[in-house]
């Protein structure tokens, strides 16, 4: 594995410029430099519930948990151990269109920690004893609970929380094709039921240099580093295996066939999920405009739908109101969240609906407030090591282009009423975004 290139990015806030390096096999590491006493590594993997379909869902998920449970080296549970006795904070997530592993770790053992690190990422062996024995999920439980259980558990928990329940029926709505429209976490039926095999074909297939990239943020050597990351990371010869397929990634910019949908559940009060797809994170404009657009509108005791619906009536129906913009790689989702008086479930979508129309009239006030905390927490994501490498594997991974953060700020300054007022009737106004209601199921409740 040689170095093909090396590019120099700037990176806001930071003293010195990022380094890009990019291996002759596709892989990619960056560096950036940031005083303090950790070190923070991690490795962004392309891959998610993007590259699933309805035979493998949850797949991604599964690799996550797995993926912790040995390699040739080291056997299950060592890694854990070593890097908490050292002092460090490990983790990982899966999301739709990527899966990272990180180490937070005292920079002096940073080099263990590189190299327990890198042979989990390119030697995980998912031994069949750690997956544990396929099962019927609906039927018995198996005496072995091993992590294909812990996984199922993790789905049955969430099948009880009822955000979950609204936000997977407003999911699976607003799509008519494109993998996001299925879970993450996958179903019960694929996890309890796929292979070893299965596994992992799938982790050679998408756990491969060019889908790669990792991260080293905190005091050090370069040339040290990148010199010990290149001996770590010894990417094996990937045999032919049997791809795992996804469906045909046709992007959804719109809702094609915008709906209401009402479910019903043993609740008190009313749940309800509006939402609406945008286009790609990568369109940093966009992006930035449906930030702001969502700071006004929802985001704390300040915003439009707080004071509408909760601070300023004499008797509110709505407990919770707010908004929230996702960012992924096929196109953003933009979603309003409610938990209201069940008891007026008729007028809450004409509620959100007369939201979105009178959110066209911006003030130039609301505006400056909302690019003044955007500036803050942009800023914020320079602080701590850990918070860097998170912001640079977004831009690498979901944008394709660290670069872009460097250009956020001037992109920031750029918006004024007119554009934001152009995103609004463009993704936000009512004839272009659906809705999912959760309500008691007690229907003869007399309503106030």
């Amino acid at each position: 594995m040689e170095i093909i290139k090396k590019e120099l990015i700037e990176y806001p806030y930071l003293e010195k410029p990022l380094s890009l390096y990019t291996f002759d096999n596709g892989y990619k590491v960056v560096l950036a430099h940031k005083k303090s006493p950790m070190i923070n590594i991690s490795s962004w993997v392309k891959t998610g519930s993007i590259n699933e379909n309805k035979d493998n869902n949850g797949v991604s998920h599964f690799v996550e948990h797995l993926l912790f449970k040995g390699t040739t080296k080291y056997a299950a549970g060592v890694f854990d151990r070593k890097m908490e006795e050292k002092g460090g904070i490990i983790n990982a997530a899966t999301w739709k269109d990527y899966t990272f592993y990180y180490i937070n770790i005292p920079k002096e053992h940073y080099k263990l920690a590189l190299d327990m690190h890198a042979d989990m990422m390119v030697d995980a062996i998912f031994p069949e004893s750690e997956i544990g024995p396929t099962f019927d999920p609906n039927g018995n439980e198996p005496d072995t609970k091993r992590e294909r259980y812990v996984v199922i558990e993790e789905i049955r928990m969430g099948k009880d929380n009822n955000w979950r329940k609204v936000y997977s029926a407003l999911n699976d709505a607003m799509y008519e094709l494109h993998p996001y429209k299925r879970e993450v976490i996958g179903t019960q039926e694929i996890i309890a039921n796929i292979s070893q095999k299965e596994i992992m074909s799938y982790y050679k297939t998408f756990y491969v240099p060019k889908n790669i990239t990792t991260i080293l943020v905190g005091d050090f050597d370069e040339e040290t580093v990148i010199n010990q990351v290149k001996e770590e990371f010894k990417f094996k010869e990937i045999p032919n295996v049997e791809k795992s397929i996804s469906d045909e990634r046709i992007i959804e910019k719109q809702i094609k066939n915008p709906k209401i949908i009402i479910n019903k559940a043993d609740v008190t009060t009313g749940y309800l999920m509006m939402g609406a797809l945008c286009d790609s994170a990568k369109n940093l404009k966009e992006t930035i405009a449906l930030d702001l657009l969502s700071t006004i509108l929802g985001d704390g005791k300040s915003s439009r739908l707080y004071s509408k619906f909760i601070e300023k009536p004499k008797e509110p129906y709505y407990f919770q109101i707010e908004s929230v913009h996702y960012q992924f790689k096929d196109g953003d989702n933009f979603f309003i969240e409610a938990n209201f008086d069940a008891g007026k479930k008729d007028v809450v979508v004409d509620d959100i609906k007369s939201a979105l129309l009178e959110l066209q009239d911006l003030t130039d006030i609301e505006i400056k407030k909302a690019k003044k905390r955007a500036k803050v927490n942009f800023a914020q994501e320079s602080e701590m090591v850990s918070d860097i490498a998170d912001s640079i594997g977004y831009f690498a991974t979901v944008c394709d282009d660290i670069g872009l953060a460097h250009k956020y700020l001037n992109t920031l300054d750029e918006i004024d009423k007119n554009y934001l007022q152009d995103i609004v009737k463009k993704y936000l106004n009512p004839g272009v975004v659906s809705f999912a209601l959760l309500l008691p199921d007690d229907t003869n409740k007399k309503e106030d």
